[in-house]
């Protein structure tokens, strides 16, 4: 077992990372006290009310069953779970989240035994008891069992996600988990049980339970399966936001997986618009002050150069040509270089002494991501030129001649890029991931062409919320349903669809104002953000009278 690996992530990711403030550590934190302190309460005086437990053990800020039951077991995120885990959703077809309510409501020992219970066990069979539903909801289980017995269970709620974590610590660490979900947590905590302290850091069972997530993430990033990635969906949906962060994380992961120093985030962002040519994008004649032309680098040639310096010195190597004939950066591992002196002294910034022998080049350089947004705007087959050969096959291997390459005659000419044989080549680095965004009604998905759009993977990013929830403290659980039923109302209707929904972001334009009361921030709102846009969804109906009664139905539908 490569325990000691394991343990070494573990103390890099703990020296690396400011986890106390992560909001995510402190609610993690935060929800375990509460839970703690409510089973105190149950275990302590059987007389008390099970209302006056949990007032008693949050400090008065969940102030009810509801309340609690509504933030903990409903609430998409709620700070033991990143967004996208599993929750009780409230349906026509799922009417158990009002029934589990009014169960413990009714029946005051439900919740009370599941608080009180000190056996891991004994509170799983409890919670079943609770869950009496339909569907196995384990990640609302382990809501409750990561809370109570936090130095016994991962941050990983999904079962598929916990399964994945396992599978790839067995591929990759050589480390194997076995058991049941349960068994499977405890045994993963306790091969960090011996730490208690990183560099006189005081370690605690959050700490721990983090890292297991952040683990997975960057042991098996599934943006390594396609480079290129867009995300899309309704105006508003945070995609661009997304991008940045996932952008950010990456390297955060990457710099976890190698022990390195991360030297400068390598992350651009650039947005198309109709008249984005070539010549923006890759290279183009361009006038100097000397009123000379020249050939000048676009964007993207100019950060796959910055991205790109590994690779290029790799290639000029010797050494490393003689390893690296008819292999893909995916294929050469560290075990391959480890002798190689002069190899391992490109990488500045990695200590071969700690790192896994057996990641590959492509783990081991830092990563660079271009993000362009709004990428449906432009000419993409006019824009991306030779790029459709270069996106499919990555680095050195797969060099090609651009456009204006004959204009470059020596090695030290502007323009140049890779100089080899008396020629100037260009490719895409292995090391560089470009997310585009795009909002589906600006211009149909079809707008890339079956050449171009096999080369991407495509993510549908929609409203989300819990993120409204969350971020507006005034009237939160309102709003969100307001924006709920106006996008239901707009999905359905025959002239408009799913593209056409208002994204969660128009919300939080209200999120530093303070209203009255709900109705006043529903207004405000619906006038200044909503309407508009609507207006310019039905305009194309070429029908005034029939928009403005459409218009007032959809007003009608977010409460206003």
């Amino acid at each position: 077992m490569n325990n000691k690996l394991l343990k070494k992530y573990f103390e890099f990711f703990i020296s690396n990372n400011d986890i106390d403030n992560w909001n995510w550590y402190q609610s993690l934190k935060n929800w375990s006290h509460i839970l703690q302190n409510i089973k105190k309460q149950c275990q302590e005086n059987t007389e008390i009310s099970l209302e006056e437990c949990i007032k008693n053990g949050s400090n008065n800020k969940l102030i009810s069953i509801e309340d609690f039951l509504e933030r903990y077991l409903f609430m998409q995120d709620n700070g033991t779970a990143d967004i996208g885990q599993g929750f009780i959703y409230k349906s026509k077809k799922n009417p158990h989240r009002q029934q589990i309510i009014e169960n413990v409501k009714n029946d005051n020992t439900i919740l009370r035994d599941i608080l009180s219970k000190d056996n891991i066990n004994d509170v799983d069979s409890k919670i079943k008891v609770l869950l009496d539903v339909d569907r196995n909801y384990d990640t609302v289980r382990f809501r409750f069992l990561k809370t109570l017995f936090c130095e016994n269970f991962t941050s990983v709620d999904a079962p598929n996600k916990l399964y994945r974590l396992t599978n790839v610590l067995e591929k990759k660490l050589a480390i194997k988990i076995e058991g049941s979900p349960i068994e499977k947590h405890q045994r993963l905590m306790k091969q960090l049980k011996s730490i208690d302290k990183v560099e006189n850091k005081e370690v605690n069972a959050y700490h721990k339970q983090i890292f297991y997530w952040e683990l997975y993430n960057m042991l098996e990033s599934e943006l390594n399966l396609k480079k290129a990635v867009v995300y899309y969906g309704a105006p508003g949906t945070g995609k661009t936001y997304k991008a940045k962060q996932e952008a950010k994380k990456f390297i955060d992961r990457w710099a976890l997986k190698n022990f390195a120093t991360i030297k400068k985030s390598i992350i651009e962002t650039m947005q198309f618009h109709p008249s984005i040519s070539y010549e923006d994008f890759i290279e183009g004649i361009r006038p100097t002050k000397d009123k000379e032309l020249e050939l000048k680098d676009g964007v993207f040639k100019s950060f796959c150069k910055k991205a790109g310096e590994i690779e290029f010195k790799l290639w000029r190597n010797k050494a490393f040509r003689e390893i690296a004939k008819d292999k893909n950066f995916e294929d050469i591992t560290v075990k391959d270089i480890k002798d190689k002196e002069d190899i391992k002294a490109i990488f500045t910034n990695i200590d071969f002494s700690k790192i896994d022998e057996n990641l590959t080049l492509q783990d081991i350089i830092e990563p660079a991501f271009f993000i362009i947004d709004e990428i449906n705007r432009a000419d993409l087959s006019r824009v991306f030129g030779e790029l459709m050969y270069a996106l499919e096959y990555r680095g050195y291997n797969g060099k090609i001649k651009t456009q204006y390459s004959y204009l470059v005659e020596e090695k030290t000419d502007s323009g140049v890029y890779f100089w080899e044989d008396e020629q100037n080549y260009f490719f895409i680095p292995h090391n560089v991931y470009i997310i585009g965004t795009m909002n589906t009604i600006d211009r149909s998905v079809d707008s890339f062409d079956f050449a171009l759009r096999r080369r991407f993977s495509w993510e549908e990013i929609e409203p989300n919320y819990e993120v409204i929830k969350i971020e507006l403290r005034q009237h939160g659980e309102d709003i969100a349903n307001s924006f709920k039923a106006l996008n239901k109302a707009i999905r359905e209707h025959e002239f408009l669809g799913n593209d056409y929904q208002i994204g969660h972001a128009y919300a939080l334009n209200i999120k530093n104002k303070e209203f009255e009361n709900k109705t006043e921030a529903k207004e405000f709102l619906w006038k200044e953000f909503i309407k508009p846009l609507m207006q310019e969804y039905l305009r194309g109906l070429g029908d005034s009278k029939k928009s403005g009664e459409l218009l007032n139905e959809f007003a009608n539908k977010f409460g206003v």
